[in-house]
């Protein structure tokens, strides 16, 4: 039986991964069109190609970051920690602050976070769902 519940854990664990990578990489348009929107509400300059790219970029790496990971619950350090490695691995900030290349990193986080948001609440409904059947099967 215990078998059982580590390969089914395994399975969702799987299944979140894939979800949250989904999420990541949705319409490239739909996602284009978001960050216009970002960069217009900040005051930058419409986004480039080389905005788009960078989006891009960050996307997979994310992606990558989401496949390799055995841990699916992100803390506002989580957070910070993988900005910061984007930060170190995409920009030259030795020329000075990439306000853009900052921009697009937090956008690409902000659609992370909402990832995990958007798959905590089915996940909340099935433990609910867990314990109610387990309760009516013990006759409570």
């Amino acid at each position: 039986m215990q078998k059982n519940d580590e390969i089914e854990n395994e399975n969702r664990a799987a299944s979140r991964k894939r979800d949250i990578s989904d999420i990541l990489g949705t319409n490239d348009y739909d996602r284009m069109q978001a960050l216009d929107n970002r960069f217009a509400e900040i005051e930058l300059a419409i986004p480039t190609k080389e905005d788009y790219a960078l989006l891009q970029d960050v996307t997979v790496m994310l992606q990558e970051e989401i496949k390799d990971s055995s841990d699916l619950e992100y803390t506002d350090d989580d957070y910070d920690e993988v900005t910061r490695e984007l930060y170190e691995d995409l920009l030259d900030e030795d020329a000075g602050t990439d306000l853009r290349g900052r921009a697009i990193i937090g956008f690409a986080i902000d659609l992370l976070k909402k990832a995990f948001e958007g798959l905590e609440e089915p996940q909340e409904e099935e433990k609910e769902d867990e314990e109610t059947a387990a309760e009516e099967g013990s006759g409570e």
